[in-house]
């Protein structure tokens, strides 16, 4: 009885989440030299459908409106960009894709009220926007600094032709504006995969090619009394997404799964 009552709370736990996995491929590990990225979200309310967003030229002063990806909610408007690239679900035309999975973080570091950008808006606007990889990287960064975040955190697979970045990004919390991040480039011949948990822990920051990262996003962990190391040991994904025993067994397992079927 007591194993049913078990199993019965596992899956209903697996079953309230709204699971997500990306896989990052580099150009050199493609067949045909070219980086993807493969994007699953297991939620049933994302079927049946596919966002499309027209290239425009738009005169001074046009604002778009933002609603979040996940409620609908209105967010507010913000200026337009003057030329606005078409955009097909997490692709624009020149080939940039961006795809995410929610680790969620620290509950202290959650939605800002008054923000006017969440994590979907963010990637169809920088979509939008941008034609490469470290521009959008760039740019979701400047957008959440000055419209505020309106989501928990997010791990991001971005790439173009060229290149495919990871990039994980939290919020700041009620009472601040925008986040914090790190983004590391996938080494060529490399893949790697994400699925709810942050995965980015110690980087090279001698290293400013291959890694970008908020120029605060150290010294911020410290002024919330998150961390108290040394800048050369500090971990993004163990200070802002400790991990826990759903983490491990129903997130990073997913993420195992794929390196396993790699290797093999």
């Amino acid at each position: 009885m007591g194993l049913k009552v078990a199993i019965a709370g596992i899956l209903l736990m697996t079953s309230s989440l709204e699971a997500c996995t990306n896989i990052i491929v580099s150009g050199g590990a493609s067949a045909d030299g070219g980086p993807m990225v493969s994007y699953s979200a297991d939620n049933s309310k994302s079927f049946g459908y596919l966002r499309h967003f027209p290239a425009a030229t738009n005169p001074p002063g046009t604002m778009r409106k933002v609603w979040d990806w996940d409620s609908g909610e209105y967010l507010g408007e913000i200026p337009d960009a003057g030329v606005r690239y078409n955009v097909v679900g997490n692709m624009n035309e020149f080939g940039l894709v961006i795809g995410e999975t929610t680790f969620g973080g620290l509950s202290s570091l959650g939605p800002q009220p008054d923000a006017k950008i969440d994590y979907g808006s963010l990637i169809w606007i920088t979509l939008s926007r941008v034609k490469t990889a470290r521009e959008a990287i760039a740019l979701m960064y400047e957008l959440t600094n000055k419209y505020g975040y309106h989501s928990t955190g997010e791990t991001f697979s971005i790439a173009d032709h060229n290149e495919a970045w990871i990039m994980e990004f939290i919020g700041k919390g009620p009472g601040e504006v925008g986040g914090v991040y790190v983004a590391r480039k996938v080494p060529d011949g490399m893949i790697t995969a994400h699925a709810n948990q942050a995965r980015i822990r110690t980087w090279d920051q001698s290293d400013t090619v291959n890694n970008l990262w908020a120029p605060d996003v150290i010294t911020f962990a410290r002024q919330k009394g998150l961390y108290n190391g040394t800048d050369a040991d500090f971990s993004f994904s163990d200070t802002y997404d400790p991990v826990t025993f759903i983490g491990t067994r129903l997130c990073e397992v997913r993420s195992w799964s794929v390196f396993q079927k790699v290797s093999n």
